[in-house]
């Protein structure tokens, strides 16, 4: 659990830092800045959540199963 959960908090970590550059460069009339750290922190955010929830899919679900 610690791994997984580890490297899911990390890229959720990674996807507020990119949302919030993306934010500063729309703040800073800058959309092509925006739409690329945005892109890139809703893919980190959609992997992280995707760590966490397939973790505990499995050691908590597959391997009870079993």
């Amino acid at each position: 659990m610690a791994v997984g959960g580890g490297v899911g908090l990390l890229w959720i970590a990674m996807a507020a830092l990119s949302l919030l550059s993306a934010v500063q460069g729309l703040q800073n009339d800058r959309f092509d800045w925006f739409m690329g750290w945005g892109l890139v922190g809703v893919l980190l955010l959609i992997a992280g959540a995707a760590a966490l929830v397939g973790t505990w899919n499995h050691l908590y679900r597959v391997l009870r199963e079993e």
